[in-house]
């Protein structure tokens, strides 16, 4: 597998540095197997020359963009610049667009996470296909590519040979994913095995605040209030649209226009969040937890909490307990 590392001024450097130290470390755990040395990578600027990262550490390159080296993948990583410098930098990006277009075009994997993900939205790459980003761009990339489909929850999506990491961190999963998609997957769990990186499946939408969501819009938080009200009695959605004083049907554009959701899957968030907190700092029995939260029999509770951490009650509380300890 032969790799780029498009570094643009801005870019984070733990990511092309991590990736640079996982690829080394496969390379030597699969010679020790008896296999050649799958990997090799460069890092590429746009012109060649050493850029500043995010963290303001000057950092290296192999080379230029212009060369006529081939690739099975390229990765574009995220960056730490504010508004004004990424207004300052916009041709650059423009001319790594334009690269990664023909890239793209002659049949390369393109990779991106976080803040990347929008330099390929930007692009054009990302029209009509499936992406993620991290959730607090979510709504940056909503109303600058409205034709993108973004699956809010996701970690890390797959269309095309376009593969989109959500977080800042999740250059991990990407690289992993495209390892995959070139070598197979017994190397890429090699890879992750002797990289002790657990590749179970996560959404990211135990990590979105709720607060961040409900400060969008003053309706939200009245609703949250409303929910969280109900206790041991499940709301639904005729009875907060009445509770409003709006129909169900405008309430239904309401949610759809503020959440992209349907205001069930806002109910259901609402309530998966009470039990995380539960969960997290109380010892109290699922059964009890699932009352607490609205519903009526624990199998549902399960069934939703499951639905959208992509985990069990008991599993989550056993996680949560092992990173506290």
């Amino acid at each position: 597998m032969k790799l780029a590392i498009l570094a643009l001024e801005g870019c984070m450097q733990s990511a092309v540095a991590g990736i640079a130290d996982i690829l080394a470390l496969s390379n030597h755990v699969m010679t020790l197997r008896g296999s050649a040395a799958p990997f090799s990578w460069r890092t590429l600027s746009l012109d060649g020359k050493p850029v500043r990262a995010g963290g303001g550490m000057l950092l290296p390159v192999d080379g230029a963009i212009g060369t006529r080296a081939t690739y099975d993948a390229i990765i574009v990583p995220g960056s730490l610049i504010d508004h004004a410098a990424a207004q300052r930098l916009q041709p650059q990006y423009d001319r790594a667009g334009a690269w990664l277009r023909r890239q793209h075009a002659g049949g390369r994997l393109i990779g991106a996470f976080c803040s990347g993900v929008l330099l390929l939205a930007n692009a054009g790459l990302l029209d009509g296909r499936r992406a993620t980003i991290t959730w607090w761009l979510q709504s940056e990339l909503r109303r600058r590519h409205p034709k993108v489909d973004l699956a809010g929850d996701a970690v890390i999506t797959q269309a095309d040979r376009l593969v989109c990491a959500a977080g800042p961190m999740s250059w991990v999963d990407l690289l992993l994913r495209l390892i995959e998609l070139v070598e197979g997957p017994e190397v890429a769990k090699v890879c992750a095995d002797y990289a002790v990186i657990d590749t179970a499946q996560r959404t990211q939408a135990i990590f979105m605040p709720l607060d961040y969501m409900l400060a969008q819009d003053p309706l939200l938080m009245k609703a949250d209030m409303l929910v969280r009200r109900t206790g041991k009695t499940p709301i639904t959605v005729r009875r907060l649209a009445h509770a409003l004083g709006l129909s169900e049907r405008t309430l239904n554009r309401r949610f759809r226009e503020l959440t992209h959701e349907p205001p069930q899957a806002f109910i259901t968030r609402r309530r998966v969040e009470h039990a995380r907190t539960l969960l997290e700092t109380t010892t109290q029995p699922i059964k009890a937890i699932a009352r607490a939260t609205g519903y009526e029999d624990e199998s549902s509770f399960r069934k939703a909490f499951r639905k959208l951490t992509l985990t069990s009650p008991q599993a989550y509380r056993a996680q949560r307990s092992m990173r506290a300890a």
